[in-house]
């Protein structure tokens, strides 16, 4: 079943409230807090530490390491002056029991993009280098490797236009990561006007180019599947079914990687369109048929949220927001015996906060109420089943 944490938090509004600060992400001994303050740093006191953050466009990101599972804890809140600017209070999460298996995914990375936003307003300085796809892109992969990932997943849109030049960055991004890459393909990556096909080029990176690529690692097997159509925006998850089902057969849970969302109507309701929910329903139907441990991940819209689908609402499915703009995140996920964990994370480095905040302003301010959702869209367990 779904875990309690799920359970108890309906469908999210498609605009999330915004907090001056935040609590973003909460795992079973630390936190990632977010804190606004016009001064060029900041402090907090939690668990008897203090810990003092230099701000970048007037935020931090700050870490609290240490902490207690299943324990409440309230952080106070100074500017650099030591005037107090407010209290969080967060909860740590149960502690995982047994051996845990720890993986990372970025989506939507643009590499080769230089602007962002309505009529594609913000822009950076011309011949900025490294441009910010490959600022947060790296920034982002250094943050989970250091976290402890050991397998990397890049769930589409690695690339803006699918231009060779796009793909040259991509080799700037990846060709020096330490540990095992795997990737499957998003809209921007086959565009229409596209000079190279990503399947073509999926070697010179050691990647696998099939449609569907499956590795494993202790306590899950990892499925990255195709849901791209060629010179279209909306997704097709259809087109490999069976293959995604022949893969999920197995004695251990499976997590699958995937660019485009699954709606949940036909029709689409906001901007962009995904995989419309006919496309999905029967491999939704036979998933638990196969595995009644799935966790579905995807990209696409640029947003955090949580959603329950299948028949019997008992398949987790988030969608998880870009490496390239507000908020600017990446995902980790620690699988034991028990759960599959999902905590989505800011990356916190300047580098990539300078760009990030800037694209708060997107859709004159409403960007970040749309893209950033909740803490409980970030944080999801989903907690295991005996086969």
């Amino acid at each position: 079943m779904i875990s309690k944490m799920m359970s108890e938090v309906q469908i999210s509004p498609p605009f999330s409230k915004l907090r001056e600060h935040e609590v973003f992400a909460v795992e079973a001994d630390r936190a990632q807090l977010i804190v606004r303050a016009g001064s060029p740093t900041v402090a907090i006191q939690v668990a008897g530490q203090r810990i003092e953050a230099n701000t970048t466009n007037d935020v931090a990101v700050i870490s609290v390491t240490g902490l207690h599972s299943n324990t409440t804890y309230f952080a106070f809140l100074e500017d650099g002056a030591g005037r107090s600017i407010g209290k969080l209070s967060f909860t740590t999460r149960p502690a995982l029991t047994g051996t845990t298996t720890k993986f990372a995914t970025i989506s939507d990375v643009h590499l080769g993009a230089e602007d962002f936003g309505g009529e594609r307003s913000i822009k950076e300085p011309e011949d900025t280098d490294p441009p910010y796809p490959l600022r947060t892109g790296a920034a982002a992969i250094a943050e989970a490797i250091e976290w402890g990932a050991e397998a990397l997943l890049i769930k589409g849109d690695l690339t803006d236009t699918g231009a060779e030049s796009d793909w040259e960055h991509a080799h700037r991004l990846l060709d020096d990561v330490p540990i095992p890459v795997m990737a499957t393909w998003g809209n921007h990556d086959v565009w229409g006007t596209r000079e190279v096909d990503p399947q073509d080029v999926a070697g010179s990176f050691d990647l696998d180019g099939s449609p569907v690529v499956v590795a494993d690692l202790p306590n899950v097997r990892m499925i990255l599947a195709d849901t791209s159509v060629p010179s279209r925006g909306w997704g097709n998850i259809n087109q490999h079914r069976d293959a995604i089902l022949e893969a999920a057969r197995v004695d251990q849970p499976v997590f699958l990687g995937i660019h485009h969302n699954i709606m949940r109507t036909t029709i689409p309701w906001f901007y962009p369109m995904g995989i419309p929910a006919f496309n999905a329903a029967g491999l939704l139907k036979a998933l638990p048929e196969a595995n009644p441990n799935v966790f579905i991940s995807a990209g696409h819209t640029h947003r955090n949220r949580w959603h329950r689908l299948g028949a019997n609402r008992d398949i987790a499915f988030t969608e998880v927001a870009a490496t390239a703009d507000y908020p600017g995140v990446w995902a980790g996920y620690e699988v034991s015996a028990d759960v599959i964990r999902q905590t989505v994370q800011r990356t916190a480095s300047p580098e990539a906060l300078r760009w990030s905040e800037r694209c708060r302003a997107a859709i004159n301010g409403v960007w970040p109420r749309w893209s950033q959702g909740r803490l409980s869209d970030r944080c999801v367990d989903l907690d295991l089943r005996e086969r």
